[in-house]
């Protein structure tokens, strides 16, 4: 018979001995690890707070049954760059607005509903500044009662407007339809993949966009990362990158192949001669951006409601700015109501005066917003949809002497 060796006393301690000891080693070793983790986080924190100082814009989105983002309802929390620091309040229905809006539109009253990305949400403008409010208080001050519900999200392209204008904008019932116009948008419209341009005809190729969505909701849950993502210069610089190279990405991934209907689009610089701006008006992403502002227009005066498309200016200096629709051929711009402040820009600036923030994202300064407010004024109170909701003008006086204008 074959006997099992014994495992003394002794031998028993000698083996928990070094399996304890051993265990402490690992996680002596752990501990080290992860405190030298942190102190490099934190060395990276101080170094990027010192010496190049992040725009701290963090974008609370989140998915909604229609397919696309939207900005998550209730939400509070703030923006903060070397020139500003604001607070952003969204309202139970997704706009950022202090009140909700009832479905149906109170009588005699004009409701104009704006679509856009983060210029028209106001992006780095206080609430009080932003263009819906200006606008509303504008078209109020002229003897209007005119509600502005802006339903715009950071980061739309034409599509994503068409589709949140198809799935809850008009049931809002709009009399006056803004579409915002920025140099991104061929990209977004691209990345976004929604819809596509087949033998000439739009056609809805996909239902849903929402890009890194499900991962921010799994993050947002966490306080943790809320207050990190609020203040940390480290995590918007390394979010901003990561996001910059997958939005590339994926426009290369979904843009139409070159052979398939004329060349895919530049970059942003403006053409140098005829024959790079025709190349460009025959791009496949021009005429898909051009296609969606066409059906947009269509679907929106169906519905006997007036549509225009403003237009965002290029900033290629404090003092100089171009126009970002110039890259749409001439028959889609003729077809279309295009309000545009580049001219008002144009004549406004100065060495001393910014109208685009410079040290964030580059969005509109309340000095912007108001020459834009100008000029979307002045074109839409032509608007016979408007003539809807006209005040006495007995009535709009006091309003009038109370905006401080003259």
């Amino acid at each position: 018979m074959i006997s099992e060796p014994r495992t003394t006393a002794a031998g028993s301690h000698e083996s928990r001995f070094w399996t304890a000891s051993r265990s402490r080693s690992i996680a002596l070793w752990l501990l080290k690890v992860l405190a030298l983790v942190i102190y490099s986080l934190v060395v990276a924190e101080l170094f990027i707070r010192l010496f190049d100082p992040q725009a701290l814009v963090p974008r609370y989105v989140t998915g909604t049954p229609w397919g696309i983002r939207g900005n998550i309802p209730n939400a509070r929390y703030w923006h903060q760059t070397p020139e500003v620091k604001v607070q952003y309040r969204i309202n139970s229905q997704g706009m950022r607005a202090d009140r909700d809006y009832p479905l149906q539109k109170p009588a005699g009253t004009c409701r104009i509903a704006l679509f856009g990305d983060s210029f028209f949400v106001g992006y780095e403008l206080d609430l009080k500044d932003t263009f819906a409010t200006q606008l509303e208080q504008q078209l109020r001050a002229e003897g209007f009662n005119a509600e502005v519900l802006n339903f715009s999200v950071s980061g739309f392209g034409t599509a994503e407007m068409l589709r949140q204008y198809e799935k809850v904008g008009r049931t809002f019932d709009p009399d006056i339809v803004l579409f915002e116009w920025h140099s991104t948008d061929p990209d977004d419209n691209v990345r976004s993949s929604l819809y596509r341009l087949q033998n000439g005809t739009l056609r809805t190729y996909r239902n849903r966009y929402l890009p890194g969505v499900p991962v921010q909701d799994f993050l947002m849950k966490s306080s943790l990362y809320r207050v990190i993502a609020d203040n940390s210069h480290l995590y918007a610089f390394i979010r901003e990158r990561v996001a910059g190279s997958v939005k590339r990405l994926l426009v290369k991934l979904r843009r139409v192949p070159r052979g398939t209907a004329g060349t895919a689009v530049a970059d942003e610089a403006p053409p140098t001669d005829q024959l790079s701006v025709q190349a460009r008006w025959s791009s496949p992403d021009i005429k898909l951006s051009a296609a969606l502002l066409t059906h947009a227009e269509d679907l929106v005066r169906a519905e006997d409601r007036d549509f225009y498309v403003v237009e965002i200016p290029a900033r290629t200096s404090r003092t100089q700015f171009r126009s970002t629709i110039t890259v749409l051929p001439p028959d889609t711009r003729e077809h279309l109501k295009i309000i545009s402040p580049l001219a008002a820009f144009a004549d406004a600036a100065r060495p001393d005066l910014k109208l685009y923030y410079e040290r964030g994202h580059g969005h509109l300064t309340p000095t912007g917003v108001r020459l834009l407010t100008a000029e979307g004024l002045r074109a839409i109170e032509g608007s016979p949809q408007l003539a809807r909701c006209s005040v006495p003008a007995a009535a709009v006086a006091p309003e009038r002497h109370g905006s401080g204008k003259t």
